[in-house]
């Protein structure tokens, strides 16, 4: 007789394999369980990034379990390619991580669309590359030609060199870490992208309108902050404090790619922050999750939106001071 972890232990083996098998060599989210449709593994996750396979955990497993998942993982992975399997526990403090099969390689690289990112899993809760935004960097790549383009909570930069592939003529990035902006200036140079006219700012958003703006005005934004990060942003009380200054950010005609990865907030909540926040403000569409990424309930799940702006004929010039 089998049980509710035998079956989801088969469903995880099935997608990871289905998956790899469809990457083509590229970073790929291989299970979802955080997707809520296997009850008994609703907290497991497994990540491609060959030749690494990354199990986490987001709540702890029962030893024997958890050693019967790696088992399992190394026994049909192994053979399609995948050398070595590393296990991060988000169940614990500082969210270790233990190899469980295999050596890691000194440079592991997250392959998309000919582009490549510097990852690490031991670098903490994330790699450096979030995987659920593969179709989000599509449409800045493909959006990005001649544009100057603003990229907030900007991490190791992703979005900058996907903008940069795409011919953006401009980008300024900024966050609180000088340690992930350095990570994201050597992956444009990874990419043989030029770092001229590519900003690189470690500072607080909140103290850096000014110097944002002098920067000049910008035809895209991207905004993708962190849920909750102690003393420095809370999504309920901070994202409509930035969307308020966009109207001092944003050239006359404008876009602006919303993020929100927030499951106990809805799509709801960005519609209200940008009606309320940004007058001229016109929701075009929601993005698609990456198929793999498949959750019971798309309000909980990633919420990537596009906002098409149009300056208000009662505001002031573009060429009024800051």
């Amino acid at each position: 007789m089998t049980t509710p972890f035998d079956d989801g232990l088969a469903a995880v083996l099935t997608a990871c394999e289905t998956g790899l098998s469809r990457a083509g060599g590229e970073a790929r989210r291989l299970f979802h369980g955080r997707g809520r449709h296997w009850p008994a593994f609703e907290h497991v996750c497994v990540d491609g990034f060959p030749p690494l396979v990354l199990l986490t955990l987001f709540r702890p497993l029962p030893v024997d379990l958890e050693e019967a998942l790696c088992a399992a993982l190394v026994q049909r992975l192994v053979p399609a390619g995948m050398a070595c399997l590393a296990v991060q526990h988000r169940d614990r403090p500082g969210a270790p991580v233990s190899l469980r099969y295999g050596a890691l390689p000194d440079e592991l690289l997250a392959q998309e669309d000919g582009l490549a990112w510097r990852i690490d899993p031991r670098r903490g809760q994330n790699t450096g590359f979030f995987l659920d935004m593969r179709h989000a960097r599509q449409w800045v790549r493909s959006r990005a030609a001649g544009l100057s383009v603003l990229n907030l909570f900007a991490f190791t930069c992703a979005f900058s060199v996907a903008a940069r592939a795409g011919g953006a003529r401009r980008v300024v990035n900024i966050d609180l870490s000088s340690a992930s902006l350095a990570t994201g200036r050597d992956n444009h140079r990874l990419n043989g992208l030029s770092t001229d006219d590519v900003h690189f700012l470690d500072h607080d958003i909140f103290r850096s309108w000014n110097k944002l703006h002098r920067l000049g005005r910008y035809d895209l934004v991207v905004m993708d902050p962190p849920t909750f990060q102690k003393g420095s942003f809370v999504v309920e009380r901070d994202y409509g404090k930035v969307v308020r200054r966009f109207p001092k950010l944003l050239q006359a005609q404008a876009d602006v790619l919303a993020c929100l990865n927030a499951p106990h907030l809805g799509e709801d909540f960005l519609d209200e922050v940008f009606a309320r926040e940004l007058p001229g403000a016109e929701k075009v569409q929601r993005l698609p999750n990456p198929p793999e990424f498949v959750d019971i309930d798309p309000q909980a799940a990633l919420k990537v939106v596009h906002y098409r702006y149009r300056r208000p004929a009662d505001l002031p010039p573009l060429d009024s001071p800051p």
